[in-house]
């Protein structure tokens, strides 16, 4: 297992200061948030030798780019802003390849409330195109991961998971903290994706350190090879390299003691 950041604790930051500050803070990889105008300018419209730059700084640091963060999702849009968002994703995912990130983080929410009698639908809809991205995906070498964000728990993600057949590019960005935060357990919430998680999302700010003791126990179980990335949002007066700081070396301490 290893632990990466996302730019959006520093979102002034060129892509040279993000690696200074991980390997400052005993990190082994970052997160880069395209479509969000971050200093680090790993985006759609970034020339191939910017993005080659990019990634030969990060090898050269010894440092991952552990996945491509966009705001791909499929939901509550109509079909021609659907087609029109597939081939965004297209576009995202070569971006994805050429500087080197094993994932890319898609979103599965809104879903509508149960009551609505639409979930169903919104299932369908949702499987049909993360099926077509995924089919996309597959030549790149790129994994679509899927978050468990906001309602969409690890239950809807393992529900969509199953209607699109499983197929080989389509994985799960398991955090945590929206699953607790709708009901569902750690363990309760692994179980709908157990095998299938190729990347994470955490913070401690949320105050489920119990929680993520668990849940990087159970992946350490499975053997998961994937990063371990710091979700925090930006806030006025927030001190981003403290939260950088604390989150390695408190994530390092549950690790060791996992595997001790």
């Amino acid at each position: 297992m290893k632990i990466s950041f996302m730019s959006f604790l520093f979102p002034q930051a060129d892509h040279r200061e993000l690696i200074a500050m991980a390997l400052k803070h005993d990190y082994d990889g970052i997160e880069f948030r395209a479509e969000a105008k971050h200093g680090h300018g790993v985006e759609l419209e970034a020339s191939d030798a910017a993005v080659r730059t990019v990634r030969a700084d990060m090898a050269d640091a010894g440092l991952e780019t552990s996945c491509l963060a966009t705001s791909v999702r499929f939901g509550e849009i109509d079909g021609a802003a659907r087609e029109a968002l597939l081939e965004r994703c297209q576009r995202l995912l070569d971006l994805a390849a050429r500087v080197g990130a094993p994932c890319m983080r898609i979103f599965g929410d809104p879903l509508p409330p149960p009551a609505l009698g639409r979930r169903a639908q919104a299932y369908a809809i949702q499987a049909e195109y993360m099926a077509r991205a995924a089919e996309m995906a597959e030549p790149t070498g790129v994994r679509l991961v899927l978050e468990t964000h906001s309602v969409f728990r690890a239950y809807d993600a393992g529900e969509l998971l199953y209607r699109t057949g499983y197929p080989p590019a389509l994985w799960i960005n398991w955090h945590l903290e929206h699953c607790l935060n709708h009901g569902e357990d750690v363990d309760e919430a692994y179980r709908h994706v157990k095998g299938r998680v190729a990347h994470a999302h955490f913070s401690f700010t949320s105050g489920y350190e119990g929680g993520i003791e668990r849940q990087i126990a159970l992946l350490a179980d499975e053997g998961f090879p994937g990063h371990f990335s710091v979700e925090i949002m930006p806030k006025e007066g927030l001190d981003g390299e403290a939260h950088v700081a604390e989150h390695s070396q408190r994530w390092h301490a549950i690790v060791a003691q996992q595997v001790a």
